[in-house]
């Protein structure tokens, strides 16, 4: 069960492995993607495609639309939450990101931050499409298009403050800036930026924020919404990965053949062959010195 007692940030020397650390593999996912993004349309404008078709060929198929557009193009509602209109844009949002994530991962794990933020997005994205249903001309995205992880970055911050509402950034032994503080700047700009001139935005944002108060809430009563990805991916490694026992099977009937092909001879003992035969099986066949290929080959023959 999460503490709800007042929780400061623990003094690490390290940062966690990159294998273990969820807050910088978003970072490199949503970063790569941005590079290959914006690649792609170097490499357009360098065969002199105009910008009108550039911007036809990227927004209408990556971006949030309206509903109308929408219809045809199902995948946005995913792929505009791992990309980004501009790197000031990606950069802003990855700083406060990997200080969400990275307070979450040291509460509830690494393998509840990327499922968080994949369910963010598509909630967001639900909550953006959603408000264009509402009458009048508030929410209204005729034409509009939208990049960018909100949403996910919102998620991070409700979810971590939710668990842990009493938590500090410290920055000095006697300094420190309550999270609470922290996400409330975050959502302040959000609002000020978003509202009124882009309202559908404004509603995904409040998408994140709420899929983040849910996630936590089941985080606090013990269930761990993330973690069936990373089983699910477990066990399709295991398809195509061989498991130990095979290989430790595979290895001792390797080792039989070799004991049988290799019997003693004058002047060779059994433990000398044998010790020779488990460099094979550590080390591989080229590890062996001349001597002890000689001795292989002297036990071979009749």
């Amino acid at each position: 069960m999460i503490m709800r007692t007042s929780f400061k940030r623990q003094s690490h020397p390290l940062l966690p492995a990159y294998k273990e650390n969820a807050a910088l593999q978003l970072i490199i996912a949503t970063g790569s993607a941005f590079v290959i993004y914006f690649f792609a349309k170097v490499i357009m404008i360098t065969f002199h495609v105009s910008q009108e078709r550039i911007f036809e060929m990227t927004y209408p198929n990556l971006g949030l639309s309206s509903l109308g557009v929408f219809q045809n193009k199902v995948w946005t509602v995913l792929t505009y939450g791992w990309l980004h209109s501009g790197f000031f844009d990606w950069a802003t949002n990855m700083i406060w990101l990997y200080c969400f994530a990275s307070i979450l991962q040291s509460v509830a794990g690494y393998k509840q931050v990327i499922p968080l933020f994949s369910y963010a997005v598509l909630v967001g994205g639900a909550f953006y499409l959603g408000s264009q249903l509402i009458p009048g001309d508030t929410f209204n995205a005729e034409g509009a298009y939208f990049l960018g992880s909100h949403a996910g970055v919102l998620a991070l911050g409700i979810t971590a403050l939710t668990l842990v509402p009493t938590y500090k950034l410290q920055f000095a032994p006697t300094f420190g800036i309550p999270l609470v503080l922290v996400v409330g700047i975050y959502i302040l700009l959000d609002m000020i930026v978003f509202l009124p001139d882009q309202a559908p935005v404004a509603a995904l944002c409040v998408g994140g924020m709420v899929t983040g108060v849910l996630f936590g809430v089941f985080l606090r009563n013990g269930y761990r919404p993330g973690e069936w990805v990373y089983g699910l991916f477990g066990r399709l490694s295991q398809y195509v990965t061989p498991s130990e026992g095979i290989n430790e099977n595979r290895n001792k009937r390797r080792m039989e053949v070799l004991r049988t092909m290799y019997e003693p001879k004058t002047g060779i003992s059994q433990s000398r062959i044998d010790d020779i035969l488990d460099k094979i099986n550590d080390h591989g066949y080229n590890s062996l010195t001349r001597e002890e290929r000689d001795i292989l080959l002297r036990a071979s023959k009749d």
